[in-house]
Order: C-alpha cells, then sequence, then structure tokens
C-alpha cells in the first residue's frame, strides 16, 4: 500500500535530520577532549571568526512542480473539465448524501435499544404512616422498542429514499452529460474560429496580390490610382475583419481553457477543424431516436424518479395516521446508597403495544392532501420533461440535417468562387477585366471560405447536440488530434 502523500514528503526531512544528528554527534563528540589538544595557529583561529560572521550562504533552489499535462485533444479537454468541474462535483456529493439518507430509512425496520444510568437525591413527603425522609439512589436500565406492524409508511418511506437516491445519481449523469457538451461545443467554435482565422489570413494574402497587381498595371498606364485606392481598400477590410477574428479565437481558447480548469491564459494545440467532415449519408429515423431518448434520457428519467419519490411520500402520508404495533421490552436495576436498609431492585417488562393515534388535529389531514398534490405536480413536471426531451430530439434531428445540407451545398460554393476568383484575377493580369471584377470575386471567395467553415463546425455541434439528446455520454465522433494533424 503506498504511503499517503504528507508520509512521502516528511520522510525525506526525516531522513536529513537524522543525517544531521548523526554528523553532528560524529563531529561534536571528540569536543569532550578540547583541554587535550593545542590550540590552534592564529591565522585559523581568525579565519574561523571571519567566516562565523558572514552570512549563511542561500538555500539551494527547489525544483519547480512539474507542470500538469497539456491537453492534445477533445478526450483531454473533457478529462480535466471532469475532474476540475464544481457543479458535478456538487452534484456528485449530493448522490452520496441522497445514499446516505436512503441508508437512515432502512433504520426504520431495526429495534431500537438505548440504556440509562441514573443517580438521584429525592425527598419523599410525609404519609400517615410513614414520617418523610431522603434517599440517594443509582442504577441502570435499558429499553428496547422494534415496530412490528404497520399499514405500508416504512416501506413508502424507504420508497421514496430509493427513488430520490436514483434521481440524484442521473442528475450527476446529466451534469457530466451537459458539461461534455459545453466541452464539445466551444471546442468546435475555437477550431472553427482558428480555420476563419486562417481563411482571412489567405483573404489578406490574396487582397495583397491585388494591390500589388493594381499598382503594377497603373505604373504600366493601363490603371488609375482609383484602382489602386479600391484594392487598397480591399486590403485594409480583409485585415480589420483578420484582427477581429483572432479576437474571437482568443475568448473562445480562454473559455475552453476555463472549462477544462486550466488558466485562461494557457495555450492550446488540440487540433484543427476536420478539412473533410464526413456527412452520415443516412440518419437513424426520427422516431428510433425518439425511443432511445426515451429510454436512455437522463433528464426525464430523473423526473420520472422525482414524480416515484413524490408517490411514495403520498402513501406514506396517507397511512401515517394507521395503528402500529411494535414489541417492547425493558430491565433495570436500582440500588440505594442512603438509607442503606432498602436493598437493590430489579424490575422488567416485555410485551407488545398497539398504538392508535385517535386525534392529532387535521395535521395528517392537510399533510395528506399536500403530499397528494405533490406527487401530482411532480408527474405533470415529467410529462413536461418528456415533452422536453423529445423536441430536442426533433430540433438536433433537423438542426443536424441542415447542417449536413449546408456542408455540401458550402463545399459547391467554395469550389465555384474560388474557379471565379482565379478567373478574375487572371482577366485582370491580362488587362480585360476591371478591378471591381477582381475585389467583388475576391469578396465572394472569402466569403465562401467563411461559410464552409462554419457549415463543418455547425455539423460537428449538431452531431453533438444530437447524442447529448439521446442521452448518450460518449463522443459523438472521433476528432483529429495536434499531432495526427502534423
Amino acid at each position: 500500500m503506498p504511503a499517503p502523500r504528507a508520509s512521502r514528503v516528511r520522510r525525506p526531512l526525516l531522513v536529513a535530520a537524522a543525517s544531521a544528528a548523526v554528523a553532528g554527534c560524529s563531529v561534536l563528540a571528540p569536543g569532550r577532549f578540547v583541554a587535550d589538544r593545542a590550540p590552534p595557529p592564529p591565522e585559523v583561529a581568525r579565519a574561523t571568526v571571519e567566516a562565523s560572521r558572514r552570512p549563511p550562504p542561500a538555500p539551494a533552489p527547489q525544483p519547480a512542480p512539474p507542470p500538469p499535462a497539456e491537453p492534445r485533444s477533445l478526450a483531454d479537454l473533457v478529462d480535466l473539465a471532469l475532474r476540475q468541474d464544481p457543479l458535478t462535483r456538487a452534484t456528485w456529493l449530493d448522490a452520496r448524501a441522497a445514499a446516505a439518507t436512503a441508508g437512515s430509512r432502512r433504520g426504520l425496520y431495526q429495534p431500537s435499544l438505548s440504556a440509562t444510568a441514573p443517580f438521584q437525591r429525592q425527598r419523599l413527603a410525609a404519609v400517615p404512616s410513614r414520617p418523610s425522609f431522603s434517599q440517594t439512589t443509582y442504577g441502570a436500565s435499558a429499553t428496547l422498542s422494534w415496530t412490528l406492524l404497520d399499514l405500508g409508511g416504512r416501506g413508502a418511506l424507504v420508497d421514496e429514499a430509493d427513488r430520490l437516491v436514483d434521481a440524484a445519481r442521473l442528475g450527476e449523469q446529466a451534469a457530466v452529460a451537459d458539461l461534455v457538451l459545453r466541452v464539445e461545443q466551444t471546442y468546435d467554435q475555437y477550431l472553427a474560429a482558428r480555420a476563419l482565422v486562417d481563411a482571412e489570413g489567405a483573404a489578406v494574402k490574396t487582397a495583397e496580390a491585388s494591390l500589388a497587381a493594381a499598382e503594377d498595371r497603373r505604373r504600366a498606364g493601363v490603371a488609375t490610382i482609383a484602382d489602386v485606392l479600391q484594392a487598397r481598400t480591399a486590403l485594409s477590410q480583409a485585415r480589420l475583419a483578420l484582427h477581429q477574428l483572432e479576437g474571437q479565437a482568443l475568448e473562445l481558447r480562454g473559455a475552453l481553457a476555463v472549462l477544462a480548469g486550466l488558466p485562461p491564459t494557457v495555450e492550446l494545440d488540440v487540433g484543427v477543424l476536420p478539412a473533410d467532415v464526413k456527412i452520415a449519408e443516412s440518419l437513424p429515423a426520427v422516431e428510433a431516436l425518439l425511443d432511445e431518448a426515451a429510454a436512455r434520457s437522463p433528464d426525464l428519467a430523473r423526473a420520472r424518479a422525482i414524480a416515484d419519490a413524490a408517490a411514495a411520500h403520498a402513501r406514506a402520508a396517507s397511512v401515517a395516521w394507521g395503528p402500529l404495533l411494535s414489541f417492547d421490552a425493558g430491565a433495570g436495576r436500582t440500588w440505594y446508597v442512603a438509607p442503606e436498609a432498602f436493598g437493590p431492585q430489579t424490575s422488567w417488562n416485555v410485551g407488545l403495544t398497539l398504538r392508535l393515534p385517535l386525534f392529532d388535529g387535521l395535521s395528517p389531514v392537510y399533510d395528506a392532501m399536500a403530499a397528494r398534490a405533490a406527487a401530482a405536480a411532480a408527474a405533470a413536471r415529467a410529462d413536461v420533461a418528456a415533452q422536453q426531451v423529445a423536441l430536442s430530439v426533433w430540433t438536433s434531428f433537423q438542426t443536424l440535417r441542415s447542417a449536413g445540407r449546408q456542408v455540401e451545398t458550402a463545399r459547391d460554393l467554395l469550389a465555384s468562387a474560388r474557379e471565379s476568383a482565379d478567373v478574375a484575377q487572371g482577366r485582370y493580369r491580362e488587362g480585360v477585366g476591371s478591378i471591381l471584377d477582381l475585389l467583388t470575386a475576391q469578396a465572394a471567395l472569402e466569403s465562401a471560405r467563411a461559410e464552409e467553415v462554419r457549415a463543418r463546425a455547425d455539423y460537428l455541434v449538431g452531431l453533438a447536440q444530437l447524442t447529448r439528446a439521446t442521452g448518450r455520454l460518449e463522443l459523438p465522433a472521433a476528432r483529429p488530434s495536434a499531432a495526427t494533424d502534423r
């Protein structure tokens, strides 16, 4: 069994202290015979005094602790987020508390045993046949009470606690799924922002080439200053857009780092947006997805567990006024300190007790009514959760299908825009095209690049949302890591 961390830290210190003590003994032990030795020379004594006046040397710097492992993929980010997220940790603690409460409820089926040890001094009043006197006693006694039979109240309370345990565990599962979805969405958005930066960087280079071509044509006398100014304006606009996209990428990188429990200033090299998103040729039928969500969604299962717990509580409240049959037993012994004339006395009792509440106001009636209303409300909330889960599956399904179509269309748009920009650039270099046609074609190419990047990112986000809506926790698709991209 490995030693605790504190023990591992203290052990080198203890070893060092022991070594110093042994070394000190070996050095100081001969000092007992100083009087038998000759005194040191004066120069040695002066050197010793000067050495003692010097400040002690600075301690050697301790090595810095190794930095945490740098995340390299989406799986690494999700793992770090699950370790650091306080919400998932709170839901895990809620599940532990609910499990402890369920264990406490099961104690209702066990007997209750208690012991007392009184020591008292009392004054007994005088009666016609006996004068008043004082006595001092001490003793010990034990009582046992065990409920044998009720109308199902204990079983209903245990069922309520068990259903609340299920709800707490499902709440933890839902929190984990939500965290995974947030990390995936932020991850895809960050990769999309970096891809947009790269695309805009290519647009800046194209604008610089167009400006150089316009200046060359102006020097050759086949273009006017207006062409140069328009090309320069397009270059400035492209650079401005690049700066804005770089800022958005940094914001998303900080958000992703914070989700993973890292400082927002950390550099993240977690891959690039896949250049070729594989679009599913055919999605599963939406009816099958709805059935899967109804069976696996932690949100819906949690709402149903809460409704079952409320129904069990209503059953317990409805029989709270019922009779209870219990087994009771007790035994005790009393010793008299004063007066000593009395000897010790032993008493015991055993029997069955039937408790029947007759009247306790109208509180039990109103408690039962409130519990039944709360159970009906919880059942209605479970129906609402079922509708929300179904709507989430439907919306995510349609979003994913639309995103797949957008990817295909964006690819065609990018191909045609690239060809159009190449033709416009060639026509302008040959002197048969205008600068306005060239800039318009380049602007269309820039827009097509951005739309194609956004379409790929939207498809990945839609896939993650559909995975979450159907109640799954695994990552929806493998993402390329920084190592494989290079």
